[in-house]
């Protein structure tokens, strides 16, 4: 049995700065990491592209004041501006609507006002919605609505909280904005060298404190501590004896049952786990070429059509010669679509995309695909979480709440600061769970 001060569960963004923070505490710890990586979800694809970092997990750093920008300078990277919604394109009935930046007396495909309405008026009426709860679909069948602004918003929160419109709680949503520092989803950058890249550099810093491939299977408070037990992948037992453990696992993972707790959990915390929703999403990455997409709707990064997918470009307002397309898909198709093949996961995409452009805008030849499949991986189980009807903040402190100052909870799903579902969001409540771990040390004469 290896002695340590605290034992952190999970090697994604929440575990890593749990494991930062205590290094900075000089204290002795170990990682452990179900998986053969660190990164949790966030994943990047480098050989699709021939070293042109893709993302299959996280995709973008939202907003100018998010922590993760603090953490890129230092590990030396970079970002950009990635100008999704000034350059999207709204398809309806295969006619393209871009984002109206002037005050057009009419807009070509629905009407400035359908428009405004999609991305301005109807998003600040449901973050200002009053009880009773209901989901986003029922708040949009309320209300006269333009097809075009019913497309954009289902499709908006849809892609936000990787759930169907009918499956999102308009309250929960509506507290979680109230919580956030800036607006969601307007000022979006790309990490230039991938979040792996981060990822690799913030684990070199940590050497061998973290252990891949262990998988926790037991968590026991005893009177001394923790002890912690985990299988390597070829089944070899070992065994951990802490302070304190802080569990940073995906909440698909917490659902699942996977890891035994004895004491069982809390009442509170175990209705938490079961209340709180983990939604389902997948990023496939297509190299294509000869399409002429570029020139029918020209610079785009962005096309809503509809459909389970958003289409991204995420080399945007890169000039080069090779052309790569991310399907994003959520919700219940993105869970259908996880028993698809390969090949038939890209004919899919492919029709879907033909199903909503005009004729002359086609994708091309595909020349190859990346995928990482995120709700059958065993150590994720799905996208991120977001808040049904009738849940709300106060589920998210619970499934935060430390237990009998032995247990600390992080991860995104635990933040009750209106970034759930990001990188920033994993990040804090790693910090957070850590700075209250170390207090209970403290407490104890740690």
């Amino acid at each position: 049995m290896e002695e340590v001060d605290v034992v952190v569960i999970g090697a994604g963004f929440a575990g890593l700065a749990a494991a930062e923070r205590l290094a900075a505490a000089d204290k002795r710890f170990v990682v452990l990491e179900a998986s053969d990586r660190v990164g949790g979800r966030a994943r990047t694809d480098y050989r699709l592209g021939d070293g042109v970092p893709l993302e299959l997990g996280a995709q973008m750093v939202h907003g100018r004041t998010a922590v993760t920008h603090s953490w890129i300078a230092r590990a030396g990277l970079q970002t950009r501006p990635l100008p999704v919604t000034q350059r999207s394109r709204i398809i309806v009935g295969r006619r393209v609507a871009s984002y109206p930046w002037l005050a057009l007396p009419f807009h070509p495909v629905a009407g400035t006002r359908a428009i405004y309405d999609g991305f301005v008026r109807l998003p600040r009426q449901i973050d200002a919605a009053q009880p009773p709860d209901r989901s986003v679909e029922e708040f949009l069948a309320e209300r006269p609505v333009h097809p075009v602004a019913r497309l954009i918003v289902s499709n908006l929160y849809a892609h936000v909280y990787a759930a169907d419109p009918d499956a999102i709680g308009v309250m929960g949503a509506a507290e979680e904005y109230r919580q956030a520092r800036e607006p969601y989803g307007f000022r979006n950058f790309r990490l230039v060298e991938g979040y792996s890249a981060l990822v690799d550099r913030v684990a070199a810093r940590l050497g061998g404190r973290i252990r891949r491939s262990c998988a926790v299977t037991d968590v026991q408070v005893t009177p001394s501590g923790v002890r912690v037990r985990a299988a390597g992948s070829d089944g070899s037992p070992t065994e951990y004896h802490a302070k304190g453990v802080v569990v940073t696992v995906p909440l698909g993972v917490l659902k699942s049952g996977t890891i035994v707790f004895d004491p069982p959990l809390p009442k509170e915390k175990q209705t938490a786990i079961e209340r709180i929703a983990f939604g389902d999403v997948y990023a496939l990455q297509l190299r294509v070429r000869n399409g002429t997409m570029r020139r029918r709707l020209r610079d785009f990064a962005l096309v809503w059509g509809g459909t389970a997918s958003a289409f991204y470009r995420p080399r945007v307002g890169l000039k080069e010669g090779t052309e790569f397309v991310t399907a994003f898909t959520t919700g219940r198709e993105a869970r259908r679509r996880m028993g698809f093949s390969d090949e038939e996961l890209v004919s899919a995409t492919v029709a879907e995309w033909n199903e909503v452009v005009p004729n002359d805008a086609t994708l091309g030849s595909v020349e190859g695909m990346a995928v990482h499949r995120w709700p059958t991986d065993p150590w994720v189980r799905g996208g991120y979480s977001f808040l049904p009807p009738g849940v709300g903040l106060a589920d998210r402190r619970a499934l935060a709440a430390p237990v009998g100052g032995r247990l600390f909870f992080a991860g995104e799903a635990t933040d009750v600061a209106g970034q759930s579902g990001t990188v920033p969001g994993a990040i804090d409540t790693g910090t957070r769970a850590v700075e209250e771990c170390l207090a209970a040390l403290r407490k104890d004469g740690m």
